[in-house]
């Protein structure tokens, strides 16, 4: 095994698996982690061995883990799930599995302990308690957090427990908001969702209407907005003005007349865009303007014009 940042004893922790080809993993302790906050206790990348078995009656705190490449097979509550690239599951205390691989293709898997009551609560809240299963739609995001979590548990700074607890809780949101519903109708659903999400994030700018999304996106407006009921955080007509009302400030920023923003962006007189943009920024066009920021700066400072 190679490049495991070891605990205070210099020894590795005895749950590392030993039927491991390649490994880069870091511990940071479980006696500390304890309490009502949230932390982690270890985290890594293995490269699994063809003979890789996995057979436990349980685990002394949850783990969420992912495959990145690789094939084999997970029995965990009474079920069998075949794991392939894009799945997560999450085992802990009580919770017994066995984890094996396709000799062919052994699992490239990623790991990720936790401890502390607040952690607990965040995987109930996000439908990441023991025993789950899930695939996720954005493989290589949630692959490129991983890496970035395992980056700063081998870090060498004094913050390095603290970097890696808000690492840790941005993969657990991205895990629930990223999951893909198992059943097939489901499925469909959320991927319909997918399609019309991306419709408006890159056609926000000459989108007017959200009866333009839906004609586009061949879907009824009604089921539309269902769909964002369903599966997102905020209506369309809300995730449209969002991408359109950053657009503005971009422009803003740029130096462009609050009039010629609100044109742009297909309103019809400058004060109904300000109101728009005062509703989601709390603050009027002009404070974003190069120089209403600098009028802003002095007036906070006490300067003079």
């Amino acid at each position: 095994m190679r490049g495991v940042i070891r605990n205070r004893s210099g020894r590795e922790p005895r749950y590392f698996s030993s039927q491991i080809s390649q490994a880069r993993r870091f511990f940071l302790g479980l006696s500390r982690a304890a309490g009502r906050g949230f932390a982690v206790v270890s985290g890594g990348v293995e490269h699994c061995r063809s003979d890789y078995v996995i057979d436990r009656a349980g685990f002394a705190c949850p783990v969420i883990e992912f495959v990145a490449r690789g094939a084999g097979r997970l029995e965990m509550g009474g079920r069998t799930y075949d794991l392939a690239p894009g799945m997560g599951f999450v085992y802990g205390p009580h919770v017994p599995h066995r984890i094996t691989v396709d000799p062919r293709s052994p699992l490239v898997k990623y790991f990720v302990g936790f401890a502390g009551k607040q952690a607990m609560a965040m995987l109930r809240e996000a439908e990441l308690c023991a025993g789950s299963v899930l695939r996720v739609a954005h493989a290589e995001q949630v692959q490129d957090v991983y890496e970035e979590l395992i980056r700063l548990g081998r870090g060498d700074h004094a913050r390095r427990a603290r970097l890696c607890a808000l690492a840790a809780q941005y993969l657990v949101l991205k895990l629930s908001r990223d999951a893909v519903p198992p059943a097939e109708r489901e499925a469909a659903a959320r991927a319909t969702y997918e399609r019309c999400r991306r419709y408006i994030e890159e056609h926000h700018r000459e989108v007017r209407a959200l009866g333009e999304v839906a004609a586009a996106c061949h879907v009824d407006l009604a089921y539309l907005c269902r769909l964002f009921q369903r599966f997102g955080r905020e209506s369309p007509f809300q995730y449209l003005q969002h991408l359109r009302m950053n657009r503005a400030a971009e422009m803003l920023q740029e130096g462009a007349p609050v009039k010629a923003v609100a044109l742009e962006l297909g309103f019809s007189e400058p004060c109904n865009f300000s109101r728009a943009f005062v509703r989601v920024f709390g603050v009027a066009p002009g404070y974003l303007h190069p120089r209403g920021c600098s009028d802003a700066r002095r007036q906070s400072t006490g300067g003079g014009a």
